[in-house]
């Protein structure tokens, strides 16, 4: 099968071509041009103009619409994975949270299950496994009776059970055994990544040496510079002052719009190396619905998509209601976030959602990027960064006007 895209705003690695084609064959890329591009192709589609971007990549999210990669069910989760092709993402870490451990185990083995039964099962990349291994003090919206310490036996039953799923894993580095834990997870081929965490400066860089090469949504449930415990006036650099200056590991922002204030995505975008810089949707069950859906959660409690985040519906108490639980922003409306907030044209601010993550995962010889000889892994959107097609693949998986 081969098919040609024309008529373009092509944003290939080489650079971007403002009227520009891509032509894919057998689910790769194997030509890019100016002009129309080959006429015996089996299919050509004008795109009107619209831009021709890499599949986004999502490396933390913990549910779409209905699916909840939490508890969700195998058939919830199977229609999950497709809804994110609608938002021009192509790959994804489906992300746990904090849970009693064994169900933790077993819900990664139920992502894998649904990957493997899902028709666009393979943008599903692995396992993000986030908790149960934080701190207290920065949990955040982890409940606190499922945190610990990491134990030798459940390191080697998650790694044991899961086969290759998991593929990075937070974890906060001041616990009891997390720099074995990060040792670990390293030599056996996942990303360890720093997260709800009061790590210390000293703590961190001793997690960095173990093999930490990322940060789960930098200055949300982190603790960092704070007044020394041993000397009054004084301040001592964390987490976060380790991380910044370290060239070596990659950040990720929440790019919802009240997670991170614009002035830190500057900060980041400024300090960082230009391929260390992720956004994430870090999205809960009810992104991508409209603003006035109510959502109920597995206990009862409700909240309401309001403006890219979820907030607490709670009627008989002032005090809660209305409280920020968690993003439900998608990843399209992230990248056209990213690109206003750091005053960087679009093909930088792509990065953060494309190459940037492939090269985190590993998979930047094949996916993130708009090359010659990589997966035809494909999102059309328009000026508004809506999404009108998606191409998993080299197939056609969503369409809408092009």
């Amino acid at each position: 099968m081969s098919l040609v895209l024309k008529n373009g705003r092509v944003f290939a690695e080489s650079g971007v071509l403002k009227s520009g084609h891509l032509f894919i064959e057998n689910g790769i890329i194997r030509g890019i041009g100016e002009g129309d591009g080959p006429v015996l192709a089996g299919e050509t589609i004008d795109v009107k103009g619209h831009i021709v971007s890499p599949g986004l990549i999502d490396i933390h999210t913990h549910g779409i619409f209905d699916a909840d990669f939490i508890g969700g069910s195998i058939e919830s989760m199977m229609e999950g994975f497709e809804q994110y092709l609608r938002f021009g993402v192509t790959r994804i870490l489906p992300t746990t949270l904090s849970s009693p451990f064994g169900a933790i185990v077993e819900q990664v083995k139920k992502i894998g299950r649904a990957r493997e039964q899902c028709t666009v099962g393979k943008m599903v990349h692995g396992v993000h496994v986030e908790g149960p291994w934080l701190a207290s003090r920065c949990k955040g919206g982890h409940p606190e009776k499922y945190l610990r310490i990491p134990k030798k036996e459940d390191v080697k039953r998650l790694l044991g059970e899961t086969g290759d799923l998991v593929k990075t894993v937070t974890f906060s580095p001041e616990l009891d055994n997390a720099i074995w834990l990060c040792e670990t997870l390293a030599l056996n081929g996942i990303v360890p990544v720093i997260g709800h965490t009061a790590a210390t400066f000293e703590k961190t860089l001793e997690a960095i040496r173990a093999g930490a090469r990322h940060v789960t949504h930098l200055f949300d449930a982190t603790l960092g510079i704070r007044e020394s415990d041993s000397e009054a006036l004084t301040m001592e650099p964390g987490m976060e002052t380790a991380v910044l200056i370290n060239d070596a590991v990659s950040v990720e922002l929440i790019g919802c719009p009240i997670h991170v204030p614009i002035p830190l995505f500057r900060l980041v975008n400024k300090i960082k190396p230009h391929d260390k810089k992720i956004v994430v949707s870090d999205s809960l069950v009810g992104a991508g619905r409209p603003d006035g859906t109510v959502v109920t959660f597995k206990d009862g409690r409700q909240a309401v998509v309001e403006e890219g985040v979820l907030r607490m519906i709670y009627k008989d108490n002032p005090e809660l209601d209305g409280n920020l639980t968690g993003s439900a922003v998608t990843l399209n409306k992230a990248v056209q976030r990213v690109s206003g907030f750091i005053g960087e044209p679009l093909d930088r601010a792509l990065q953060w959602a494309a190459m940037n993550p492939a090269c985190l995962l590993g998979i930047q010889e094949k996916a993130g990027g708009i090359r010659v000889g990589k997966a035809a892994d494909i999102a059309v959107f328009d000026r508004d960064f809506n999404a009108k097609m998606t191409i998993l693949g080299g197939d056609i998986v969503y369409r809408d006007g092009v």
